[in-house]
């Protein structure tokens, strides 16, 4: 889907629209620009330096020559990396490599940025500076629209507000985080933990759910706010000593196992 999206590949079925038109008439008519971070991409000259392969992108992308060196700087800086930007390509660590990816998709000043699988291959700590720098500089400082393709569901979690959910080619499920966990529970997930447990059938006349119950903790599922405080009252009513209650949020890698098994509601 990168590939068809970046116009590296040709789609064979289906429409593709961007703000409302044909694909490729909105690329002419709206002026959209549009930068691609990809995988394990090997187009990287390795005996030159970072800033030596940012600069040659440039030219490739028409920015005119006395404008390069500013450009190339100001992504340096933003991504951080300044100051590995004058050694050769082939030293770098892979999370390095990775920012330079991030810095060459973006050297156009990008509408949409596409990013396919943008923390493969790096450790936990280089993933979440990746994490952090699409979330700070692009989300939000930018407000540049991404599409992110990934199958680490930990990332969607991280980053995305509208999630398409995938399984053998097919979607399963889409939506906002909250809309996808309605899917699973539709209410509010919440823990109870006691350290006296009230008696039995405490919640038989509140209007919840009990999904989980085990020594000094029950997790229920209410409609709304009410519900969470009308089990709180029912449980200390039947001799329950509450010492805390957190509300539980799905995780997407959950949510997902869950509805490929075919358990959600």
């Amino acid at each position: 889907m990168i590939k068809i999206l970046a116009g590296l590949v040709s789609h064979d079925g289906g429409d593709i629209k961007l703000y409302g038109m044909p694909y490729s008439e909105a690329m002419k008519r709206a002026s959209v620009k549009i930068g691609v971070m990809a995988s394990n991409d090997r187009s990287f000259y390795w005996r030159l330096t970072g800033r030596q392969n940012l600069e040659f992108f440039c030219s490739l992308y028409d920015i005119k020559r006395r404008a390069i060196h500013g450009v190339v700087s100001d992504v340096l800086l933003e991504l951080d990396i300044e100051k590995e930007a004058d050694k050769p390509f082939r030293l770098y660590s892979s999370g390095i490599k990775q920012k330079f990816l991030l810095a060459r998709s973006i050297l156009r000043n990008p509408d949409i940025l596409l990013l396919d699988e943008p923390t493969s291959h790096i450790d936990p700590i280089a993933k979440d500076g990746i994490h952090a720098l699409i979330r700070n500089n692009f989300i939000y400082r930018r407000n540049t629209a991404i599409l992110l393709c990934t199958h680490d569901l930990y990332e969607v979690q991280r980053l995305a507000d509208y999630i398409i959910l995938l399984n053998d080619g097919r979607i399963i499920a889409e939506g906002s985080p909250m809309r996808l966990r309605s899917l699973i529970h539709p209410g509010i997930t919440f823990i109870i933990e006691f350290s006296r447990m009230p008696g039995k059938n405490w919640a038989k006349r509140v209007p919840v759910t009990i999904i989980r119950e085990e020594r000094g903790k029950v997790e229920c599922v209410a409609r709304n706010k009410r519900g969470i405080s009308a089990a709180i009252h029912a449980a200390v009513n039947h001799g329950g000593k509450v010492t805390k209650c957190t509300e539980r949020d799905e995780s997407i890698i959950d949510i997902f196992s869950r509805l490929i098994q075919g358990n959600a509601l």
